[in-house]
């Protein structure tokens, strides 16, 4: 009776069923290449590397690259105040050395003790001061100096931005205004 029960089942594991198709492998038919796309992930136009590199020698060209025109006209902005600032700072450091051959009237040379004229050759005696635009001299080295390097970290900073941003090309963020109490609060939504 197990001989017969056996023989029962493998009679229906073998035939075919309804539901069923048959391998179109193994029945001889080719089988058909197809690439699935997925249409929900978007792909960086440029990479992560060409965005820092752009964007290190022009700030904003890798975010423009990237389709983010308002963050590379931010920093081509600060590129364009901090490069007109070290033109304004070099120019006032130049001003400030070439006081250094420069002097001021200050008046004439009067006795301590009567209050009169002290006079050489006939003519009175000329005072002269040094120049007090001389004394500024360490102080627009300085602020040219903080303007070159104010330049080179928006060069640095806005590389390092169109690299954070050619990796989180493909995440979609909400970013939007809203009323809290008497101000405003901003709120970033994230899909990962």
């Amino acid at each position: 009776m197990t001989c017969a029960l056996l023989a029962v089942m493998l009679g229906l594991v073998n035939a075919e069923l309804h539901a069923q198709q048959a391998d179109s492998l193994r029945a001889g038919a080719t089988a058909l290449r197809s690439e699935v796309v997925d249409t929900s992930v978007r792909r960086s136009p440029i990479s992560p590397r060409r965005a820092f590199l752009r964007s290190l020698i022009l700030p904003g060209w890798g975010q423009t690259s990237l389709g983010r025109g308002t963050a590379g006209g931010l920093f081509v902005l600060m590129e364009g105040v901090t490069a007109a600032m070290i033109v304004k700072s070099r120019d006032d450091l130049g001003r400030a050395k070439n006081a250094r051959s420069d002097s001021l009237f200050q008046g004439f040379q009067l006795n301590a003790t009567t209050g009169e004229l002290e006079l050489r050759d006939g003519r009175p005696i000329p005072i002269y001061l040094r120049n007090p635009l001389t004394d500024r001299i360490p102080a627009r080295r300085q602020h040219l100096e903080d303007w070159i390097a104010l330049m080179a970290f928006n060069h640095l900073f806005a590389g390092a931005e169109a690299f954070v941003a050619a990796h989180l090309y493909d995440v979609p963020a909400r970013v939007s205004l809203l009323r809290a109490g008497n101000g405003v609060a901003i709120a970033a939504r994230f899909a990962w």
